[in-house]
């Protein structure tokens, strides 16, 4: 045979390759594989191309080969080599999890090429290994959001490694709402901008909400305005659907905040009086923020963001307390007696809790000038 012909008159190391390429015996294969292993790094430094070639071909073939141990220890071998065969790397990312564990979490010779294929395979737990990966690029993080179950984005999220382009972050924003998993490792990421992190205080649970005050206050101001626009450029207009009547209550509230005389009294005589419309419009006026923003809060019953809008205002604990327990369905579930209302209120920090809603009004601004 041409190849074999070849072979034989080039270095020893291919003539042990021609030796393994000729046992059967499965036991003397594994000792001549280990053999022809070390002579591979060994050579490396004067190994031709062409016997590199051949190491890679005769390497690969006779490792699939072997039984599950044999590749096993093939994989952790090359797994963190900055050199090895790339046949033989990329046979071994695609065997059973076991096995192709290392070689996806550590192998620099496997590109971005050869990882996407694996990731369109739809393997989970192969898509898991890769998230690990000390370093990601966006178009390998894009491709895991895109095919990667609960549990691997959760993996690539607490990789503060793996590149996250903004788009990706505002899929995983909203995917965190329905996979509270994602939530504090998301706070945690570099990558995420300041504005989607305070998005999150929507819906995010008690302990993010308080790491996104605690972080809010570590923003660096030259930073937080750089996060303000780009935020600026990102805004979308929401699509809910106004309740009937909200022109006139609008109009109404509008009117009342220009005489000067729309207050915590006044709304909690809205309330009172069962006018949630003009209860939530007035609020949200004194915020400075979106209808739909307030809504929501109330609807949801999410005590903690009212405190905050309430505390961000400059309302007076016992207002707040009052107001809280009024928009209650429920007095005796909402966060208990006035006391417990009153410490989660001061809990909040004043200047955490004006930065959160500084975004929320950035939000309502630029959407009335895109509406202009």
């Amino acid at each position: 045979m041409e190849t074999e012909k070849v072979v034989m008159t080039q270095s020893p190391g291919l003539l042990k390759l021609a030796e393994l390429a000729k046992e059967t015996s499965s036991e003397r294969r594994r000792e001549l594989l280990r053999d022809v292993t070390d002579l591979y790094f060994s050579t490396q430094a004067t190994c031709s191309d062409v016997e590199s070639e051949h190491f890679g071909e005769i390497l690969a073939i006779v490792t699939q080969e072997m039984h599950k141990e044999v590749r096993k220890e093939m994989a952790g071998r090359f797994a963190k080599e900055p050199v090895g065969p790339l046949q033989l790397l990329r046979q071994l990312a695609n065997d059973e999890i076991d096995i192709a564990g290392p070689v996806l979490r550590h192998s620099p010779i496997l590109q971005d090429t050869q990882l996407t294929d694996i990731i369109i395979s739809g393997r989970q737990q192969h898509m898991q290994a890769i998230s690990t990966r000390g370093a990601l690029s966006q178009g390998i993080t894009r491709q895991l959001i895109e095919h990667g179950n609960d549990q691997t984005l959760v993996t690539l999220v607490s990789n503060h490694g793996a590149q996250i382009d903004r788009p990706s972050m505002q899929t995983l924003v909203a995917r965190s709402e329905q996979v509270p998993a994602l939530q504090t490792p998301l706070v945690e990421h570099p990558d995420l901008p300041a504005d989607l992190m305070n998005d999150m205080y929507l819906f995010a649970e008690e302990k993010v909400r308080a790491r996104i005050l605690a972080r809010n206050e570590e923003i660096d101001p030259k930073l937080l305005q750089q996060a303000f626009s780009q935020a600026k450029t990102q805004i979308t207009k929401p699509t809910d659907t106004l309740p009937t009547g909200y022109p006139a209550a609008h109009s109404e509230i509008t009117t009342l905040q220009q005489q000067g005389v729309l207050d915590g009294t006044q709304l909690l005589k809205f309330e009172r009086d069962n006018d949630r419309l003009k209860f939530t419009l007035g609020l949200a006026a004194l915020a400075k923020i979106d209808y739909q923003t307030v809504d929501r809060i109330l609807q949801r019953q999410d005590v903690n963001g009212l405190a905050l809008i309430c505390r961000a205002i400059g309302f007076d604990p016992s207002l707040f307390t009052t107001i809280a327990l009024l928009t209650s369905k429920d007095e005796q579930s909402n966060m208990g007696n006035s006391g417990k209302l009153r410490e989660l209120y001061l809990a909040i920090p004043e200047g955490a809790a004006g930065r959160t809603l500084r975004f929320w009004q950035m939000r309502q601004k630029f959407e009335g000038e895109k509406l202009a």
